[in-house]
């Protein structure tokens, strides 16, 4: 080799040093994530971009432009790309692009290219970098709906339980089942299922629906207050999916008569349950509530034909719990005018039940009035005798006084 040879390659290298140097590529991505961090097969995925400037030396990079390179078979583009005026030496600028995975991608590790361009100085340069993005393997069912036939069952009812299952995964879900389970409860009972709690509602298709119906009793032992239950769906290679739902189990008053007795104030005829014409006497009407639920503002009546009696005939007994009890007490007269024998009434209860409704039942209930007993001929003479004495004296007195006065006029 040469010496004029050596000197002419030595100056070449030393004159490319500086360009070389100056192209040194300063960006690169420090971290990625994406939103939803589990990515399925349709979804809308937001790709954050961490980019960092590594340079050593204070040099910045400038008008950045960051690019995704999209597969088209497996991605949909929403915004591909975004611009950096500029990353400072040892700084870090978070992008965010945003894409579609399309319904027909297939599960697994995406190597997505993402294409970044800049200025180092005078220096346009261009690198590629890629990110994984995973698809997972669409394995759980979508329980979109649960309709109850109402969300306030009463004891005795029954609720209709209807659960719509879709299948939202690219492909089809085979022997999907359906599940019922309590969740307030450790068991179902004292819930009555009688079709069971397990349905099995077959092979569902992508982007179909297919519903499962429960049909469920409430016995008289259920409790009146909310309870909470799930439905499960499950196929085969899915992950279970759970919903929840909650009802409010609804008692009733019932209200029933336990006792109506009535007492003769100063019986005439020597027994209290005897009612003579212008008889007083106090009714007693005891009411008990042997249902689940508070029966409010209990109001009862008297009612017997106009005339036969005068008193208090209304009675306000507020509030009577479950297993408690309420006496409405009414003080009467019997009216001389009234007509003796069976005087036909009825004993009206009104009061409202747990919706807010008003409610009202009846009871005949009858009283039996007795005739004066007519008067004994002893009570006349009697009174004839009692005249005459009074008379008698009336005379003597009047002998009496006449005859001193005649004294005083003879003197």
């Amino acid at each position: 080799m040469s010496k004029a040879f050596l000197a002419v390659f030595l100056f070449a290298l030393l004159c490319s040093a500086p360009v070389f140097a100056s192209q040194l590529e300063i960006l690169s991505l420090d971290s990625s994530s994406t939103i939803p961090s589990k990515i399925y097969a349709g979804d809308l995925v937001t790709l954050n971009l961490n980019v960092k400037n590594t340079s050593g030396t204070g040099q910045a990079a400038s008008n950045i432009n960051i690019a995704l390179e999209l597969n088209e078979n497996d991605f949909t583009a929403v915004k591909a790309l975004e611009s950096i005026d500029s990353i400072g030496s040892r700084s870090t600028k978070t992008v965010s692009l945003r894409f579609k995975a399309k319904e027909n991608v297939l599960p697994g590790t995406y190597k997505v290219p993402v294409r970044l361009t800049y200025f180092s100085g005078s220096d346009l340069l261009e690198q590629i970098v890629t990110v994984d993005v995973s698809i997972s393997s669409c394995n759980f069912l979508n329980i979109e709906s649960i309709d109850l036939g109402t969300f306030q069952p009463h004891i005795g009812s029954d609720v209709d339980i209807v659960a719509s299952v879709k299948n939202t995964c690219a492909n089809a879900a085979r022997n999907v089942t359906v599940k019922l389970n309590p969740v307030t409860n450790a068991t179902i009972e004292p819930f009555v299922v009688t079709s069971g709690t397990l349905k099995k509602i077959g092979d569902i298709l992508p982007g179909e629906s297919k519903t499962a119906e429960f049909s469920m009793s409430i016995t008289d032992k259920v409790a009146a207050k909310t309870y909470v239950f799930s439905v499960d769906a499950n196929c085969d290679s899915c992950q279970n999916t759970s919903n929840s739902f909650s009802f409010l189990v609804l008692g009733q008053p019932d209200l029933v008569f336990s006792n109506i007795e009535y007492s003769v104030d100063n019986p005439m005829g020597g027994s209290e349950k005897e009612i003579i014409q212008g008889s007083t006497f106090v009714l007693s009407v005891q009411i008990d509530n042997i249902g689940e639920e508070k029966a409010r503002a209990v109001d009862v009546e008297v009612d017997f034909a106009e005339g036969t009696f005068s008193g208090t005939t209304k009675a306000f007994l507020g509030n009577i719990d479950p297993d408690d009890s309420g006496a409405a007490i009414f003080n009467l007269r019997t009216n001389f005018e009234a007509s003796s024998g069976e005087q036909k009434g009825v004993i009206r209860v009104s009061y409202t039940d747990e919706l807010g409704e008003p409610q009202v039942f009846v009871e005949d209930y009858s009283l039996y009035i007795t005739p004066l007993p007519p008067t004994s001929p002893i009570v006349y003479i009697i009174i004839l005798v009692l005249l005459l004495a009074v008379i008698g004296a009336v005379y003597f007195l009047a002998k009496f006084i006449f005859r001193q006065l005649a004294l005083r006029k003879s003197k």
